[in-house]
């Protein structure tokens, strides 16, 4: 897998975003191109339907079972939200891109969320690149408005549902459920004047800058969600604090995903392949 033209697809789709994301904001992105703006409208959708089907009671404190009928709901409507976001002469494409999106969103029987759900979304966007649904000058766009939607969709369901993190918990110590956010984030704070790797222990530096750059969202979503000090719930985030600076950061940030997410059976195990994405 990693010597075949898939793996290359994603890896270069990867460290193109990364790179438009150095010294940028979320939320700063010119006006977004139709593409971009039609795939926001979908996941918009999605998390309209997490509304309409909320929590049932249930003693478990994880994988709350209303997720299910959530998942149907999307499963059955997802055909069709691809194939009409797409112009007419891609519509052929939407059977081997819609199940990146679905599967971007969780598993329906485990009921749990991991990186391996987020690189399907990963995979979702470099196969509408390579298609030619998205131009190079939707790259900033797509790492900084379209992604942050699909973080905040996952962050729902996480919620909502508590989704049971996928593999062991806080599987690479960074998130329970995340990766990419973080490398994407330490791009963008590269060369920032006010914010160090050290920022993440003021905690009132997290939240006023939570909202601008992925990384600070997820040291917040981090404190808000788990009990402890951060050196305790996420020892190698409270490591990587301790770095000189934010390129430094990011340098290891890419070479992780491709080694531990990336490179890794258990989390990739479930990619599909097809004539966009072709198997090794």
């Amino acid at each position: 897998f990693k010597e075949g033209q898939a793996f290359a697809s994603v890896r270069d789709f990867l460290l193109s975003l990364n790179d438009a994301c150095k010294y940028k904001k979320i939320g700063s992105q010119p006006a977004l191109s139709p593409a971009c703006s039609s795939v926001i409208k979908v996941l918009q959708t999605l998390s309209g339907w997490v509304d309409e089907v909320p929590p049932i009671q249930q003693p478990m404190r994880y994988g709350n079972k209303a997720f299910r009928d959530w998942f149907d709901k999307a499963e059955a409507g997802m055909h069709t939200l691809v194939e009409e976001m797409l112009p007419e002469q891609l519509r052929p494409a939407s059977v081997e891109i819609a199940p990146y999106l679905l599967h971007s969103l969780g598993n329906k029987t485990r009921i749990d969320y991991g990186t391996g759900h987020e690189n399907c979304f990963i995979c979702f966007l470099t196969a509408l690149a390579q298609i030619g649904f998205f131009v190079a000058e939707d790259a900033e766009s797509l790492a900084l408005a379209v992604f942050w939607e699909y973080l905040r969709l996952a962050r729902k369901l996480q919620l909502q549902y508590k989704l049971e993190p996928a593999g062991s918990h806080g599987c690479w110590s960074l998130d329970d459920y995340q990766f990419v956010p973080f490398m994407w984030g330490s791009a963008q704070l590269i060369d920032h004047d006010a914010l160090k790797p050290s920022s993440i222990h003021d905690d009132g530096l997290v939240a006023a800058y939570a909202k601008e750059f992925y990384y600070m969202h997820c040291v917040e979503f981090i404190k808000e969600v788990k009990s402890g000090h951060i050196s305790e719930n996420s020892p190698m985030i409270n490591d990587i604090s301790g770095l000189p600076s934010w390129s430094k950061v990011n340098k290891g940030m890419c070479s992780m995903y491709f080694a531990e997410v990336m490179g890794k059976l258990p989390v990739m195990q479930h990619t599909f392949f097809g004539s966009i994405l072709p198997p090794p």
